[in-house]
This record gives structure tokens, sequence and C-alpha cells, in this order.
């Protein structure tokens, strides 16, 4: 995919996201991909503004016209050290639920994220790639919110994943 329409698909994401009560940016800067910034307000009961950044991974695809794009969605930063083997434990179980993406953990940054890459077919029509986007996008969303709150009782709480599956934050296996 050319990375002209790369940025178009960018753009349209950015006025969209905007148009829906997002507060959303490119940044562009030279030699760089472009990236998507945008921020969802107030997610979950503990009302965590989460940071989304989208943008096409610079690589050779089968199909000169496909395009690899990627979300990384910032939940938390800044977790406390001794909670840190709670939050690896939880992010590998809300897995279990994730429609897209993955839950992860970055330890030297105490950061949680939820991370997804999709193909994009750039021989299709924008009108019908913007929504699949904003599909992706919407998925993401509704798994930030569905673990949030637990997440956040976890790594600065310091609930156990136990503790937290029993007060009903996160969803039941079986």
């Amino acid at each position: 995919m050319k990375i002209e329409q790369q940025n178009q698909i960018l753009g349209c994401m950015n006025d969209v996201l905007n148009q829906n009560g997002f507060r959303a940016e490119i940044m562009q800067k030279d030699g760089a991909p472009t990236i998507l910034r945008c921020e969802a307000m107030r997610q979950g009961k503990v009302a965590k503004d989460v940071v989304i950044e989208a943008c096409f991974i610079p690589m050779q695809l089968p199909a000169e016209d496909m395009g690899l794009l990627q979300f990384f969605v910032t939940l938390f930063q800044g977790a406390p050290e001794n909670n840190k083997v709670q939050l690896r434990h939880a992010c590998d179980y809300c897995n279990n639920f994730c429609a897209l993406g993955s839950f992860g953990f970055f330890e030297e940054a105490g950061q949680i994220y939820l991370k997804h890459n999709t193909l994009v077919d750039g021989s299709l029509e924008l009108e019908k790639i913007i929504p699949f986007v904003a599909d992706n996008i919407s998925v993401l969303i509704a798994a930030v919110s569905r673990f949030i709150d637990g997440l956040a009782q976890i790594a600065y709480a310091g609930m156990t994943l136990d503790a937290v599956i029993e007060q009903d934050l996160f969803p039941k296996l079986g």
C-alpha cells in the first residue's frame, strides 16, 4: 500500500474520531511512519484517559495494495514494582476474553497495554476501509472498558487476580 493511501486512511480516521468525541491528531515526522494518536476520555469507573496510537508498519507484504495497521493502546503506566507479577497474570487472563488484540505488560515502564495488528486491503474503496478501521477501534475500546477497572485494582490497589474476579471486575472462565 502506498504511503499516500496510508496517510489518507489515517487522516480520515482522525476526522471520524474527532467528530465522535475523541481527541485525535496526526503526527508526522520525516523518515518515520505517520501516527494517528487519539485519547479515549474517562474509560471505566476509574475515569482514566486511554491513549490509542495507530500506524501502518513499514514492511513488505505479499500484495502491494495491502497494509499492516498496528494499534497500540496504553491503559496505565507506572504500576508499582510489587504488583507486577499479578499484572502479568491479569493480562494473560484478560486475553482469554479479547475479541481483538492482546493485553500485555511492559515491566520497565510498569505499562499495561492492548496491542492489535490487522491487514488493510488497499484495493477496497475508502468508504469500505474507514468503517473496518473504525470497527477495530470500537472493539479495542470495548476491551479496555471491560477490563480497565480490574486492571487498575491490581496495578494500584494491590488486589490479586482472584480477588478481582471474585468482585466481578473480570468475567469468570467456564
